[in-house]
């Protein structure tokens, strides 16, 4: 989670479940959104009604007594789907989503780039000498490590 979108939006679980309805075409239950987030649906469903009750989210009843829920601003769903991507089960291998992935990698294979190569030249590196390390250092560098090794192994055979 961007915590720069927990901030914008006040809290974690809401930016997540409009992170997770951005992602989405089908309305989805609190239930299916609290556990596609793994999250407590004590916290997913009042976040729902907030924000249905705000008019970012439209309320679909799926059968008597159940809601479902779907986000309806298009520049939100645009903003969001940008920074945070997450995708139901069932959308991401439905047929439709599978073959359009398949397409998408053959349209990828049939891509060729050919890259120079390029030779490194250690002129073209300004204060290369900052770079090397004497061999001192190294053997310092690796008594160090083994002595750290040592005490994590210790630490964790506790």
């Amino acid at each position: 989670m961007n915590p720069a979108l927990e901030a914008l939006f006040g809290s974690a679980t809401r930016a997540k479940v409009l992170g997770f309805l951005a992602n989405t075409r089908e309305p989805r239950t609190g239930y299916a959104i609290s556990k596609a987030l793994d999250a407590f649906p004590s916290k997913v469903y009042p976040e729902l009604r907030d924000l249905a009750s705000a008019g970012f989210l439209r309320v679909v009843a799926t059968r008597p007594g159940r809601k479902a829920y779907i986000l309806v601003d298009d520049d939100l769903r645009r903003f969001l789907a940008k920074r945070f991507r997450m995708i139901a089960v069932e959308e991401w291998f439905a047929p439709a989503a599978t073959e359009e992935r398949e397409r998408a990698a053959e349209a990828m294979a049939r891509i060729k780039v050919d890259l120079p190569v390029l030779r490194p030249r250690p002129s073209a590196v300004p204060n290369r000498e900052e770079f090397e390390r004497s061999a001192e250092k190294d053997r310092a560098l690796a008594r160090i490590r083994r002595m750290t090794r040592g005490r994590l192994r210790r630490s964790v055979g506790r």
